[in-house]
């Protein structure tokens, strides 16, 4: 749908929470509004999920 609309590629390449996940895994270090710790929580939720786990 994003393709189609916008022509552009849409951030998450693969349905359901483990693609988005990536897709935020990837955007994490532009986060500079979280503290360390807070990236490093997120960034273990966010691994868990990109594995399915």
């Amino acid at each position: 749908m994003v393709a189609a609309v916008t022509n552009q590629q849409p951030a998450v390449q693969d349905p359901g929470p483990a693609g988005a996940a990536r897709a935020l895994r990837a955007a994490l270090p532009d986060a500079t509004n979280l503290s360390n710790a807070e990236q490093h929580l997120l960034r273990e939720w966010l691994n868990r999920l990109a594995t399915g786990g």
